[in-house]
């Protein structure tokens, strides 16, 4: 028997398949707010802005809570550059021969030429520079020099120098010249020439003498203030400016220099001195002003200044 093939009619209708619908990412926007973030507020001399440093410490655009009788740790371009260095010490920090009488002998090398590669080659430099305006710095304990730059730890208060040099500008022509004294260097050279050596007065570090009649006449900090040789600047005109403090045995410290213009009448003091005002390069802070322990009736933080124009 045959079997009939049966035809099953199929009706296969095609769903239309609907395509995945991709998902947007929504963003859901917040409207951020501007916070007032309120800063520290570090003023220096007369509203001046104070920052961090990248060494973690203040800073300051202009004069700041840096400043110290020394100088600030920025420049701004109107001070005398500073370098700190140990005679005690080789550049690697090792001791070597050093000693009150050697200390004279080598700063007296120094002065034959007054290149600070002399000191670079062979001593001990600090790494922190000053930058400073003025040198009116009172009776102190010599370690201030050491702390100021930053060494104290490494550096014993002792046959120490800093070299300092800059360009200045008088605020009008005329003749200068500087009044000085220190425990135990202070000298002083423009534009190559020394123009006062105000080292403690047995040093005997250069053969530079004055020929004036105030020299030695007056005393500052209990020492015979030196009268320096006069000098011709021009107004606005920059000229070299280069200066070496130091201290030989330890102990104390301190160096004082004033300017004087000759044909400028300046109001005397009891002994009869002139008034003089404190050399400087910019104004000086005035938290630095009682600091500087100013002897009444020896000499004034009011006066020209000789930065230069920038």
């Amino acid at each position: 028997m045959k079997l009939k093939k049966l035809t099953v009619p199929v009706n296969i209708k095609k769903k239309k398949l609907d395509k995945p619908k991709l998902r947007k990412n929504i963003v859901v926007k917040k409207e951020i707010k501007s916070m007032d973030i309120k800063m520290p507020e570090v003023t220096g001399v007369k509203g001046g802005m104070g920052y961090l440093d990248g060494d973690g410490g203040l800073g300051s655009l202009g004069f700041g809570l840096d400043i110290d009788l020394f100088g600030g740790n920025k420049g701004s371009g109107n001070e005398l550059e500073g370098t700190f260095f140990d005679l005690k010490m080789d550049t690697f920090g090792k001791p070597i021969k050093m000693d009150a009488k050697y200390y004279i002998e080598v700063v007296r090398n120094f002065c034959g030429s007054w290149n600070i590669s002399r000191f670079e080659r062979k001593y001990f430099k600090a790494p922190k520079k000053k930058f400073a305006t003025t040198f009116m710095l009172p009776k102190m304990k010599a370690e201030e020099a050491p702390k100021a730059y930053s060494v104290q730890d490494v550096v014993k208060p002792m046959q120490w120098v800093a070299y300092y040099s800059g360009k200045i500008a008088a605020p009008e022509t005329g003749k200068y010249r500087f009044w000085g004294i220190a425990d135990d260097v202070l000298m002083v050279r423009i534009n190559g020439h020394l123009v006062i050596d105000a080292n403690w007065p047995s040093m005997n570090i250069t053969d530079w003498k004055s020929d004036d009649a105030q020299d030695k006449k007056y005393k500052m900090s209990g020492q015979s203030v030196r009268v320096g040789d006069w000098f011709s600047l021009k107004e606005g005109d920059p000229v070299d400016m280069e200066v070496l403090v130091g201290e030989r045995p330890g102990g104390f410290f301190f160096c004082h220099l004033l300017i004087e213009q000759k044909g400028v009448e300046y109001e005397k003091g009891p002994d009869g001195r002139p008034i003089l005002p404190i050399f400087k390069t910019q104004p000086i802070p005035e938290n630095l002003i009682p600091q500087m322990k100013i002897e009444p009736g020896t000499c004034t933080p009011e006066g020209p200044t000789f930065g230069v124009m920038k």
